[in-house]
């Protein structure tokens, strides 16, 4: 190759570099183009939540939670409003630990110590799931907790299993009464071969979190 065309090449080279470079980066969702989605989505989230559309909220927040950002104390507590409302009381509980960790409001140590307190830890599998149902002894009076069990009740009902907390009280699964404490975690299995149901309880450890599970805390003082 004679010098004019190796110089000839090197110039076409050197032309299409920056397009080449921009357009891998064009490809690759920038960290401002993250920023504006969570600032959009966070709104969003406050609009649903000011008109107490709940299943809309659930939704928003799922979204925010793929783009990998840091989620704000405003977020996580709005994630916790949906969950509760829909019957999630574990992920109403996940998510307040997280918001304890940002500000242990009075507010948020209060409500993860009335779940402490309130409810256990389940594990309810039925292989096949056909035909299995979720009773309980008496229906809480709390709304929320009266939530969570007709949410619970509905898992069962559809995809024969829940696992998540139930709040305290008695009831029945696949025809084997068991009753849900704080600080119990309960597990029932029923399977074709067993011919019956076999229930075991285990003792759970727990830990506070900022305050929550041992007893109501003062709020963090506001900076």
């Amino acid at each position: 190759m004679n010098t004019l065309a190796r110089c000839s090449l090197a110039l076409l080279i050197t032309a299409l570099l920056p397009t080449a470079q921009g357009i891998a980066h064009a490809e690759e969702p920038s960290e401002d183009v993250n920023a504006g989605e969570h600032v959009r989505l966070s709104s969003e989230i406050k609009q649903l939540a000011t008109r107490q559309a709940w299943a809309g909220v659930e939704k928003k927040y799922e979204e925010l939670e793929k783009l990998g950002v840091e989620l704000t104390f405003d977020d996580v507590l709005h994630g916790a409003y949906a969950a509760r409302a829909l019957g999630d009381a574990q992920a109403a509980y996940d998510r307040l630990k997280v918001a304890a960790h940002d500000k242990g409001t009075k507010e948020v140590v209060d409500w993860l110590y009335a779940i402490d307190v309130g409810y256990g830890r389940v594990e309810l599998i039925a292989t096949p799931p056909r035909g299995i149902t979720l009773e309980a002894e008496l229906m809480p009076f709390d709304p929320d907790q009266r939530t969570a069990v007709t949410a619970a009740m509905e898992h069962v009902t559809h995809d024969g299993q829940f696992l998540g907390l139930l709040p305290k009280g008695k009831y029945t699964f696949a025809g084997t009464a068991f009753e849900v404490q704080p600080g119990i975690a309960v597990r029932i299995e029923v399977a074709p071969k067993m011919k019956k149901t076999t229930g075991d309880i285990v003792n759970v450890s727990t830990s506070p979190v900022d305050g929550a599970g041992a007893e109501p805390a003062e709020p963090t003082p506001e900076p």
